[in-house]
């Protein structure tokens, strides 16, 4: 969202529409100061960013890496990525950060992948626990993304507890649930405790609500009925104008 402005231009703008917290996806093409004191000024609290996703094709986006916390031989790298993050973490102030745990090789071996994905977010969960952070795993659908190594939310669940952190929790995301699973309230009420953060578009498309099949008024009911008090980050492709595609606010405080 917000991808007309120029990126540091991005928290005036949001904070023009009345957002008061930003995600940031990957922040590391500017120094963390920069983007600190452009979030100050406009007043919106930097929330999350992710950790570095692997190798990035500047050209086509798509091509990018998503992730490498789960690839084999890729652990140096991804390790020196997360206390990359940290440094911007500290800087930026945010209290939480998200792992893609990235796209399976086919060759790879589950085993192997699945003790390398352990592993490295266990790395990570006690670094990131030495400042009081919260490290998020996230499940992302495997229609969009095949091979992606965390598709459901159990199968973040059974991370999280083969690692044993308790600053290390799941990023939420409604969008992803809805395509892999569904039942998106009783997924709510069901991992309610594991959740740090929550994310939402609507499906098809990946757009703004109200274009797709989810109720959305129905579940941001259920996200204040269970008492959750954490961040509800919109990360949807508006069909227009963003500004023409916040209805959704109007059904969210209601």
């Amino acid at each position: 969202m917000l991808t007309q402005y120029d990126f540091l231009d991005r928290f005036a703008a949001a904070a023009d529409l009345g957002f008061r917290g930003v995600d940031i996806q990957f922040p590391y093409d500017l120094p963390a100061d920069k983007i600190a004191a452009k979030a100050a000024a406009a007043g919106v609290e930097v929330v999350l960013h992710n950790l570095p996703q692997g190798k990035v094709d500047p050209k086509d986006p798509e091509r990018s890496e998503m992730g490498i916390a789960a690839l084999p031989g890729r652990s140096a790298e991804f390790r020196d990525g997360a206390r990359r993050a940290l440094h911007y973490s500290r800087d930026m102030g945010n209290r939480r950060v998200n792992i893609l745990a990235g796209i399976v090789p086919q060759a790879a071996a589950p085993e192997n992948v699945w003790r390398t994905l352990r592993d490295n977010v266990a790395f990570a969960a006690e670094l990131f626990a030495a400042d009081g952070l919260t490290v998020m795993v996230e499940p992302v659908n495997g229609r969009d993304r095949p091979g992606f190594a965390l598709q459901t939310s159990e199968d973040a669940v059974r991370l999280i507890n083969a690692v044993g952190a308790p600053n290390l929790k799941i990023q939420f995301d409604l969008y992803h649930r809805q395509i892999m699973q569904g039942d998106l309230i009783p997924g709510l009420e069901r991992h309610l405790p594991e959740i740090a953060h929550i994310q939402f578009a609507d499906t098809p498309g990946r757009h703004q609500p109200g274009t797709g099949e989810i109720n959305f008024l129905s579940v941001f009911k259920a996200i204040d009925r269970l008492g959750y008090d954490g961040w509800v980050g919109a990360e949807y492709l508006p069909t227009g104008r963003l500004e023409d595609s916040l209805d959704w606010v109007r059904w969210a405080e209601a």
